[in-house]
């Protein structure tokens, strides 16, 4: 049985990927409205209406998130995620160890009031640091169909899954066979 459910997952990565240039407006989450919109599609409310600054610290938290996947070291990538992680409900944190690997260390909560934002973003973070513990950071990918710049966790079997879905998929061998075809 999973650590967590797959409503946590989804959120996660469709929060994560609320932001897509192949669109005429690639920001998706652009007001309050969409904010609550996104996490009632979810089931994930709350007694406490999100403000402004909570979705700005989402966007801050999808951004740099998003960010650290193509650029930053796993150390670096587990301390930002560990960040949010520390401001949960449940105290837990991630570890880089050898070899590209990740472990997950459990602590005590310590009893203190956390926003609304901390407890979004800490769910968001527990997803992604167990997607890494389970699969390592190589399953973590960035669709390979340009424009689409959408992350995904790849569970195909070979690991050799490069497109966030099938539309995407098409799109990007369509564009190759006409390529080839023109010439």
């Amino acid at each position: 049985m999973e650590a967590y459910n797959d409503a946590w997952f989804s959120f996660t990565f469709e929060l994560i990927n609320t932001y897509d240039p192949y669109y005429e407006e690639p920001e998706r989450l652009g007001s309050l409205a969409l904010f609550m919109e996104l996490l009632n599609k979810h089931v994930l409310p709350s007694a406490k209406l999100p403000t402004s600054k909570d979705l700005i610290a989402v966007h801050s938290y999808r951004d740099k998130f998003r960010d650290l996947i193509r650029t930053a070291t796993d150390e670096e990538l587990s301390l930002f995620l560990n960040i949010h992680l520390s401001r949960a409900p449940i105290q837990s944190s991630l570890s880089a160890t050898t070899y590209g690997q990740f472990m997950y260390v459990y602590d005590q909560p310590d009893g203190t009031e956390h926003s609304l934002v901390d407890s979004i973003l800490s769910i968001c973070s527990f997803v992604l640091g167990m997607e890494l513990t389970k699969y390592g950071r190589s399953r973590l990918k960035a669709c390979a169909s340009a424009p689409c710049e959408e992350m995904f966790m790849d569970h195909s079997k070979n690991g050799l899954q490069r497109f966030c879905s099938k539309r995407c998929s098409t799109r990007y061998h369509v564009k190759k066979h006409r390529q080839q075809n023109s010439q």
